[in-house]
């Protein structure tokens, strides 16, 4: 019995094969997608951890603006829970000929160690190893040279300038190659780094402290628990810090005091030897002239002969002495006036360095964790890229699986329609209701399990690697590893059963319960009902004959009905949804700076600045390849903020000319398009900060300025701006906020050449000068967003590529099941004397009208999943446009309405092809 079971079995999956495909293939698109996008984020998360605990990574980094003294290493050392501490060097130089900036690092022992990738890491002090993506412009063995800034006290920290490539690295902290952060060198945008020994650095403080701790030891550092544990640390630590900010001041004060005494020291001898000389030719001098007026006195009592010739000799030699003192006041002159000219000149030095240490502020501690830490710009992307899939497989799976379900729901019941005579002969010979139901049970089953299994191994294999395809040129990480996640593997599989294996359950139970002898019957056809279109005459009588079969037909068949529209709906969202996230992405940096920001660059002076250090300033200001300059005050103030607390940087905007402002920086309401202007009521704020602050009009926020001061201020509007966070005010507004006089410390700068090449280039120009403190360029946000950008675009592309594919399932699969349920209805029009191409579109024209609905409320779903990914995937520092393009709702409409058009051939040949007197055949 067994046996003859089985053969049954195999011959029904033979007979049905576009159906048992059709399950599989919905299983393997729905299991796809929720094991591809539910372990991707993990995978991306467990190879940045492993690559982290590999390099000893620092939970926690501190840089002072004055580096470290022994007091303050002696404070860090006693940080409660530290498990390790390490302290280094580092600073900004320039690559020799070149605008590029690079970072030198002291090499570490434990912290925060490097990949070595090829070569060595250096073993003396005149070596140096390379990042590894300037692998291809040096090799091993060349030399490589750095040019420094002087510090305040005319020094620099490294001791020599050329070294000897002996390797390439990868950095545990800087993981991207594209934006590596800002720099105070070069061009102000980070290019590379080096590593060298730290004896090839001047040891008088530390200017780095990388910490681990004990209880953030082997957690997952993408996870919520490592984030609260490392935001309570870095509390308490910039807490401590703080606290010893007044007494560290006045060690500088001494330290300083300590390196300028031997100078003046130095110069008041200098000028003591010069005053020594002067007095000691001027004695000689004095010598002379007594010695002269004596020969004179004795020039008349010389009479004799031996007296003339006595006084003749003396004065020879006095004239000799002469010679030689005037020898000596000449080059004592020379010798003085290039001696005055030096001490003049260090004197100038030194009051100039005595009047910027009186201006110095207090010193000013960052604590930083791995995706803040200057550099740090990679991780973070890297922590985005892997929320942006998390957050994405919370919504999209679960929605396909759905459709899915449902489109599996019917395409059973058909099934088990089809067998119905089949099952009526089986029950009839003596098989029980429990074997006949196994076989649609196993059917389900068979069928959902192996697209399931297809599903999860290419879930787990092929979606990872697309992400990480995303990003790798871009990040220094590891291959994405790929681990086994049996959870989310059974979930797929439990999730197919309830889809292919319960509604196979249900559904032949409910049918068996019938007498064997109704089961060997055909199934008789739904019955018709006056529909509501029939109870309108204006319109029903407008209708041809086959546009109200049509009609009354969708009504007839209400499940097929709605489970075409939902089917349709579940594809037309997804695809709206992925084509709507595509366009919002890639529309962002068009609109950001070409709409919103003119400036090319911001150009913060120093402070103090001197005379000289302003007219060169100004000069550089007017030359003819700037188009136009305005005055502003700029500062980076922050917030703690965000999914993972990070600390948000904020741009500062304070211009000097409030009417100007348009020029460089368009503010403007984005869903009312009015303009926004600078008031005395409150500052300005950009809407991404308003989102992440959860704040409104009218509402107050509080930021931390540079030194650490809390400013409170009354939001007046908010402006529309989709990277990075903004808060602009007017100078009645800075001076009320930060209670001091309103000047300026920095200028927005428009060129009249504004490509990428050429403003590089004058950035360049602007970081050599000695008035500048830095240049800020609007590429740098922008190329740590095109790698999220990228990933996001890659993984929209396989989900609409999964949302066509389901489409197509879905519309053949109910096409087919429309027209095999509807045969002899078909067969008899046929007979009548219907031509094909009338016989496909008496059942086609339903297809195509419920299509239509299908899309039109695709659209409306997917609007709504569209803002929910809006709302939960961006970055904390990135909004996404939520402007709607009309490509958003034109390929939807084209991808299914291609499919829709093709499988209209396809059902025409099938049904050209129709045997019309083997359909009508009676089954007795």
């Amino acid at each position: 019995m067994k046996k003859i079971i089985w053969k049954d079995f195999w011959q029904s999956i033979k007979h049905t094969k576009g159906q048992f495909l059709s399950i599989m293939g919905l299983m393997m698109i729905g299991a796809f997608a929720l094991v591809g996008l539910f372990v991707t984020g993990p995978d991306m998360r467990d190879t940045g951890n492993h690559y982290a605990q590999e390099l000893n990574t620092a939970d926690l980094s501190v840089i002072c603006n004055y580096g470290f003294d022994k007091k303050d290493t002696e404070k860090i050392k006693q940080t409660k829970g530290l498990e390790e501490v390490e302290f280094g060097y580092m600073t900004d130089t320039v690559l020799k000929n070149t605008d590029e900036s690079f970072r030198v690092f002291s090499k570490p022992k434990s912290v925060g160690k490097y990949e070595v990738r090829q070569g060595r890491l250096p073993k003396s002090k005149k070596e140096v190893a390379l990042a590894e993506h300037y692998h291809n412009r040096y090799k091993i063995g060349q030399e490589v040279s750095f040019t420094e800034k002087k510090n305040l006290l005319g020094s620099t920290l490294l001791k020599r300038k050329t070294f000897k490539v002996v390797g390439f690295v990868r950095s545990s902290q800087i993981l991207s190659n594209v934006n590596l952060g800002q720099s105070n060198s070069g061009t102000g945008e980070l290019k590379g780094y080096a590593v060298v020994l730290p004896s090839a650095f001047n040891h008088q403080v530390y200017t780095v402290a990388n910490l681990r701790y004990h209880n953030l030891s082997n957690l997952d550092s993408y996870g919520k628990v490592y984030t609260a544990r490392v935001s309570d640390h870095k509390k308490v630590l910039q807490q401590t810090l703080k606290k010893d900010a007044k007494q560290r001041q006045k060690r500088i004060y001494a330290s300083f005091n300590q390196v300028i005494k031997p100078k003046e020291q130095q110069l008041t001898n200098a000028k003591n030897k010069i005053a020594d000389t002067k007095k000691q030719l001027l004695l000689a001098q004095q010598e002379l002239d007594e010695q002269k007026n004596a020969l004179a006195a004795q020039t008349s009592s010389a009479t004799t002969p031996e007296a003339k010739m006595q006084l003749q000799q003396a004065q020879a030699e006095l004239s000799a002495k002469a010679k030689v003192l005037q020898a000596k006041k000449q080059k004592a002159m020379t010798a003085s006036a290039s001696a005055e000219k030096t001490i003049a000149k260090n004197e100038l030095k030194l009051a100039k360095a005595k009047k910027q240490a009186k201006k110095l502020s207090a010193p000013s501690y960052s604590v930083y964790n791995r995706r803040e830490v200057p550099g740090g710009e990679g991780n973070l992307v890297y922590t985005t890229v892997a929320r942006v899939v998390e957050d994405l497989a919370k919504v999209f799976p679960i929605f396909l699986y759905f459709v899915a379900a449902l489109v599996t729901f019917t395409t059973m019941n058909r099934f088990i329609d089809e067998e119905r005579i089949n099952s009526g002969t089986l029950k009839a010979l003596g098989y029980s209701d429990n074997v006949v139901i196994s076989k649609f049970v196993f059917y389900g089953f068979l069928s959902g399990t192996i697209g399931t299994i297809i599903g999860v191994y290419l879930g787990h294999t092929l979606m990872p690697q697309i992400v990480y395809h995303a990003y790798y040129k871009s990040l220094t990480i590891p291959p994405i590893e790929e681990h086994f996640y049996w959870q989310i593997s059974l979930i797929a599989l439990v999730l197919s059963w309830i889809s292919s294996v319960l509604p196979a359950y249900l559904t032949a139970k409910a049918e068996f319960r019938e007498k064997p002898a109704a089961l060997l019957l055909p199934k008789p056809p739904a019955a018709g009902s006056k529909i509501l279109l029939e109870r309108i005459p204006f319109i029903w009588n407008r209708l041809s004959f086959t546009h109200k079969v049509t009609a009354r037909n969708i009504f007839r068949y209400k499940k097929r009905m709605l489970m075409t529209i939902f089917g349709v709906c579940g594809a037309a969202t997804l695809l709206f949804t992925g084509f709507a996230v595509k366009n919002s992405i890639s529309n962002m940096n068009n609109r950001q700076f070409s709409g919103l920001i003119h400036y090319n660059m911001i150009v913060a002076q120093k402070s103090p600045i001197s005379a000289n250090d302003q007219a060169t300033l100004d000069d550089k200001l007017e030359e003819s390849n700037i188009k136009s300059e305005l005055p502003i005050y700029y500062e980076s103030m922050s917030k703690t903020a965000g999914k993972s607390g990070d600390t948000q940087d904020i741009t500062l905007i304070a211009p000097k000319s409030d009417h100007k402002l348009d020029q460089y920086l368009y503010l403007n309401d984005r869903r009312s398009k009015k303009k926004i202007t600078l008031t005395n009521n409150g500052v300005v704020i950009s809407e991404r900060l308003a989102s992440l602050l959860n704040v409104n009009k009218g509402d107050y926020i509080t930021l931390t300025d540079k030194d650490n001061h809390r400013r409170r201020m009354k939001i007046a509007n908010i402006t529309e701006m989709y990277m990075g966070h903004f808060v602009l005010m007017n100078s009645n507004q800075y001076e009320k906020i930060f209670a001091k006089k309103y000047s300026t410390n920095a200028h927005l700068v428009n060129l009249k050449n504004s490509s990428n090449k050429n403003t590089k280039k004058v950035a360049a120009e602007f970081m050599k000068l000695n008035g500048v403190d830095g240049v800020v360029q609007n590429t740098a946000i922008s190329q740590e967003l095109d790698v999220v950008v990228q990933s996001l675009n890659m993984i929209m592309v396989v989900l609409i590529i999964v949302a066509g594919l389901l489409a197509i399932v879905i519309l053949y699969n109910l096409t087919n099941i429309n027209i095999a349920e509807r045969i002899r209805e078909l067969s008899t029009i046929k007979v009548l004397g219907f031509y094909n191409n009338e016989v496909t579109m008496y059942i086609y024209r339903e297809t195509i009208l419920l299509t239509g609905i299908g899309i039109l409320v695709g659209y409306l779903t997917g609007d709504l999943l569209y803002r929910y990914i809006l709302y939960v995937v961006p970055p904390d520092n990135v909004m996404f446009n939520p402007a709607l393009s009309a490509s958003s709702f034109l390929w939807p409409l084209g991808v299914i309405g291609l499919i829709t058009i093709i499988l209209g051939f396809i059902v025409n040949k099938k049904l050209r092809d129709l045997d019309m007197l083997e359909a009508l055949k009676s089954v007795d």
